[in-house]
């Protein structure tokens, strides 16, 4: 039994790393290329919000129960 708890407690501390370092490690790439974008002109206020949008998604880690 207690590998099984072991594999779970193991499986649920990498889904609250990857939510938690994952999707905001991607929005600031997102939000960086807008603003990089926003510099020669082309504004893509679709991309920041995205960016925005994966920043604030990592707190969703928060969801995950403890092991």
């Amino acid at each position: 039994m207690s590998g099984s708890s072991t594999a779970r407690a193991n499986a649920l501390i990498a889904v609250k790393m990857a939510l938690r370092f994952g999707l905001p490690l991607i929005g600031l790439v997102v939000f960086g290329r807008a603003i990089v974008l926003s510099v020669g002109g082309d504004i893509e206020h679709g991309q920041f919000a995205l960016g925005v949008l994966l920043i604030l998604a990592g707190f969703t880690s928060k969801l995950v129960p403890r092991p």
